[in-house]
């Protein structure tokens, strides 16, 4: 041990201080080590590197204080929120605890997770009775940049229908791609085929439970049960669980992702469990079976064999989207492979960054969309709260906190669609109409209107093949990045059909205040004025040209 290492050691021995700490996942973790280990598997910030902390010319006081509040972060705080605290103050505890006089004169050059982390630890170190640092903390907490909500923002935010639709139906693609019948050998699953299919099946449960990467990884075959059955969970209520409907159809069981003093992942289930559609629960039954033959592969290569029943009662506790190190795996028996998998236990589950997509689809208003889980919720939360949902409807359905459903609900939604309305005629119409033309190109096959005039064209044939648009041609066409509109067809007459056609729904209406059922009408109109608004702009400057 060098001299700098052993100077530390004896400073903890002097304060009868412990060398080794229990992380919150149960792993023991050496202080004077160069890293600390926080999560059995590669996940986000299992590895914390702190040789920088050892190595440093800084007082033993000084280290002992940082030392102290990083190892109360690992011991009560998730392995992300540990690795990113340490991460956001490094820099600034490298040769010690600054002055409060130089931080003030850094803060206002400090970008927004930094001056959060060091408030964290100035107020973690004045909960643990360091009182040195309340004038630190009473600065810090007061000089926080003010919260900015990007809900809505274009690039981070929810997405559009066009965007949510383009999303939803590359999911459902990429899982009805999947050959569920198809020979499978050892190799395959050791492979990325394997982890293809366990994208696709995850892809389509996140967009369908609303939940984090983290939960879904967390997640043992003992989570999905059939509707009618009871977990037998002392922290779900038999009343709230999935009753029987008729139909074959599962019930899913999630865990919250952060519970403050929870021993593990899987230690405080959701409330209510989530029901899943017939056409999902299909998806997931087939899911298993094929998972289950890559087990019996495993066994079977280590000469062990196992029953039918006895394997679906083992399969309880083996994970739903398992890492590729599980078929890797040169079981020695079977007993081992029994004890390796407990209702508590993480081996061989996936990383949640192993689970989290990010997928590029088309758009109506940026030029490249890429769609994360994040957005996924800020969709979903963002569509509940205009459709009148309550906080805690939203909270339940998607499993955020009550404070965080509640920003979605105190934005003034009315303001921002007209917003979003012109954003999306400035910039999206103009790139469509940026190659609009006045006769339609050979072999381009035409869009008609209700009166068989033509009033755009194609893009892609293919494309617009596939088109599930409900609102069916012409309507259903405006505001499509396939749709070409036309600059001299008669776009008014399908508005006031659309408009009629609105106005009749509107009276049918059970209650004025439910308009969800006519929502889909009332944007394709906006889409139709916008075309116009483009078409007599683009008109009028070529009439001015011509005159010059």
């Amino acid at each position: 041990m060098n001299s700098a290492k052993s100077r530390r050691k004896e400073c903890l021995v002097r304060l009868e201080h412990s060398l080794v700490v229990t992380a919150k996942s149960g792993l023991q973790v050496n202080i004077l080590d160069d890293e600390w280990r926080l999560l059995p598997t590669s996940s986000k910030g299992y590895l914390i590197p702190i040789a920088w902390l050892h190595n440093s010319a800084m007082s033993d006081e000084d280290w002992h204080i940082i030392v102290d509040v990083y190892t109360h972060y690992v011991r009560t705080k998730a392995a992300s929120t540990a690795f990113g605290v340490v991460g956001n103050t490094r820099r600034y505890f490298t040769d010690g605890i600054p002055e409060l006089s130089e931080i003030k004169g850094k803060w206002s050059g400090l970008p927004t997770h930094q001056k959060k982390s060091l408030n964290q630890v100035f107020g973690t170190l004045c909960k643990l009775g360091r009182k040195r640092f309340v004038d630190y903390h009473n600065f810090t907490k007061n000089h926080l940049d003010k919260e900015t909500n990007n809900n809505l923002d274009p690039t981070k935010g929810a997405l559009t229908d066009i965007e949510f639709d383009s999303f939803a139906k590359l999911v459902n693609n990429k899982l009805a791609s999947v050959d569920w019948s198809r020979h499978t050998d050892l190799p395959f699953y050791q492979s990325t085929a394997f982890a293809l299919v366990r994208t696709a099946v995850a892809s389509k449960l996140m967009l369908a439970a609303i939940r984090r990467p983290i939960q879904l990884s967390a997640l043992k075959w003992c989570d999905l049960i059939p509707a009618g059955a009871s977990f037998r969970d002392r922290d779900i209520e038999e009343m709230n669980e999935i009753g029987t409907l008729g139909a074959s159809t599962l019930q899913l069981r999630i865990f919250h992702a952060k519970v403050k003093g929870s021993s593990n992942s899987r230690s405080h289930p959701e409330r209510y469990p989530l029901h899943l559609s017939e056409e999902l629960s299909l998806a997931l039954v087939k899911y298993k079976r094929f998972c289950l033959r890559g087990v019996t592969l495993i066994l079977e290569a280590s000469d062990s064999k196992v029953e039918q029943e006895e394997l679906l009662l083992i399969a309880n506790n083996i994970p739903i989207f398992p890492s590729a190190k599980l078929f890797k795996w040169q079981v020695r028996c079977l007993e081992t492979f029994k004890c390796a998998f407990t209702p508590t236990s993480t081996l061989f589950h996936a990383t949640d960054q192993q689970l989290t997509f990010r997928f590029k689809v088309p758009s109506d208003r940026v030029p490249i969309c890429r769609v994360s889980n994040n957005r996924i919720r800020h969709t979903a939360l963002t569509r509940g709260a205009q459709q009148g949902l309550s906080i805690l409807q939203l909270a339940r359905i998607t499993g955020v906190t009550v404070p965080a459903a509640r920003h979605y609900v105190d934005m003034d939604y009315e303001s921002r669609r007209l917003i979003d309305e012109n954003y999306l005629g400035n910039e999206f119409l103009k790139r469509t109409f940026s190659g609009s033309v006045t006769l339609a190109p050979d072999g381009e096959e035409m869009i008609l209107g209700h009166h068989f005039n033509e009033v755009g064209g194609v893009k892609s044939k293919p494309t617009c093949n596939t088109c599930k648009a409900q609102l069916g041609r012409p309507l259903g066409c405006y505001g499509c990045p396939n749709f070409r509109p036309f600059l001299e067809a008669d776009h008014r007459a399908e508005l006031n059909i659309a408009q009629n056609k609105l106005d009749a729904n509107r009276k049918f209406l059970l209650n004025p205040l439910e308009t969800g059922s006519i929502r889909k009408l009332e944007i394709q109109i906006e889409w139709v004025k916008l075309t116009i608004a483009i078409c007599d702009e683009l008109l009028l400057k070529q009439k001015a040209i011509d005159v010059k």
